[in-house]
């Protein structure tokens, strides 16, 4: 245990609790820190994820028994309670002695690191570099894939492409959709990349000046382009930094681009991180217009062959992402109709016309991409943008469903 003994008063950490499919007829719930730091997923009895919300850090472990008691007519053993607390605490998930030690730890190696080593790399995808050329390859294959790219055309211009963010084995032919046109365009001279950041930022983008490594070598960063950007915020655009380190909506857009372009066009990365309300007045609005007029300035001063790369999926419903039921036939049906007619907003380069759509639904299907694409659309120069992929993954066995397009702009 730490040395305050948290389990005096527990106080989880943000975590995803999440259903996992049965056992003899229980069901069961996970566990994870979608920050990653920690690597551990525990597997809860519905009993003790239950008793999950009690940790708040006001609570004493006599006062969660009480409160448990009183919620749901049943006692909590003292003595399993110290277990859970035990191994919460083990795999690093409290908000303990215990567990800031190691986020020292783990932000200090990041922030002395000139690179950002590749995270998800033997996870999500192979560690081996000619596997993984070969897997990448394979995702440009038909009947899912559009075929290899064909050859370039001098006179075609790709400002920008919506790709996905998805696992690349659930939705890696998407992503091949829209890399296929851009490797088939004129060669960018600079990629902007503008992920997703699924964690809560301080400010509404986060930037690094490190290298991303993958098993495909290592990206290159503007470091003048992102100086650039900075000066906008005073510096505040590198107070998140470390959200860098594990999220991964960067990281696979850099492998198609190693895969294609190789190691010799630069990167700018932009973790994006906002929701449709925020565009609006205020500060957090004062802040996302400082920073895409900045960006649209800098690009238009810069006079190199710039693509914007919005790294964004979409609709995310079902069990997992609390929903009470699963999305199967008419009901994904229409999750997918929603996602074409808000992406007319897109194709017509209309940020906000996404903004409002998103507003007038009050984000009922949780689109997870609206601050890259937000961000792409209000800096970016083109005409309109045209569909070329969209489809969905099956998240887990209970009808959890993440959907995601592939968007290319001319």
């Amino acid at each position: 245990m730490s040395d305050e003994n948290p389990a005096m008063r527990p106080r989880l950490r943000y975590v995803d609790v999440f259903p996992v499919p049965a056992e003899q007829g229980r069901q069961d719930f996970g566990i994870r820190d979608p920050q990653h730091f920690s690597d551990k997923v525990l597997r809860l009895r519905p009993e003790a994820a239950y008793a999950l919300r009690f940790f708040d850090g006001e609570h004493t472990l006599p006062d969660i028994q009480a409160a448990y008691r009183e919620a749901y007519d049943v006692e909590f053993p003292l003595e399993l309670l110290e277990q859970l607390c035990e191994i919460l605490d083990e795999g690093y998930f409290l908000a303990s002695d215990n567990f800031r030690r190691h986020y020292r730890q783990l932000a200090s190696s990041f922030h002395e690191s000139p690179v950002r080593e590749a995270f998800h790399a033997g996870i999500s995808y192979d560690e081996n570099p000619g596997s993984l050329k070969e897997g990448l390859g394979r995702l440009f294959e038909p009947p899912e894939g559009p075929g290899l790219p064909g050859e370039r055309r001098a006179e075609r211009n790709v400002p920008g492409i919506v790709v996905p963010h998805i696992d690349l084995r659930l939705g890696g032919h998407a992503y091949a959709w829209a890399y296929k046109e851009l490797a088939e365009a004129e060669p960018p001279d600079l990629f902007v990349i503008l992920g997703t950041g699924h964690n809560a930022l301080r400010n509404p983008y986060a930037l690094t000046c490190k290298s991303f490594a993958t098993p495909l070598g290592e990206a290159p960063v503007d470091a003048g382009f992102v100086s650039r950007l900075s000066e906008l915020h005073d510096g505040e655009l590198f107070a998140d930094e470390l959200a860098h380190r594990s999220e991964h909506t960067i990281e696979f857009q850099v492998l198609f681009i190693q895969q294609l372009f190789g190691n010799v066009v630069p990167i700018v990365p932009v973790l994006c991180s906002f929701s449709y309300t925020d565009p609006g007045s205020g500060p957090a609005g004062e802040s996302i217009e400082r920073f895409t007029e900045g960006l649209r300035g800098i690009m238009d001063d810069d006079g190199r062959r710039i693509c914007l790369v919005a790294s964004a999926d979409l609709a995310h419903v079902g069990p997992r992402y609390g929903d009470p039921d699963g999305f199967r036939g008419e009901e994904l049906e229409e999750v997918k109709r929603r996602d074409v007619e808000m992406l007319r907003h897109v194709e017509n380069v209309d940020p906000e016309g996404l903004r409002d759509y998103l507003a007038r639904e009050d984000d009922r299907r949780r689109i997870c991409g609206f601050s890259p694409i937000y961000t792409m659309l209000k800096a970016m120069e083109a005409e309109r943008g045209r569909l070329v992929a969209h489809d969905h993954g099956e998240m887990d066995p209970v009808g959890s469903i993440c959907s995601f397009a592939s968007v290319v702009f001319e």
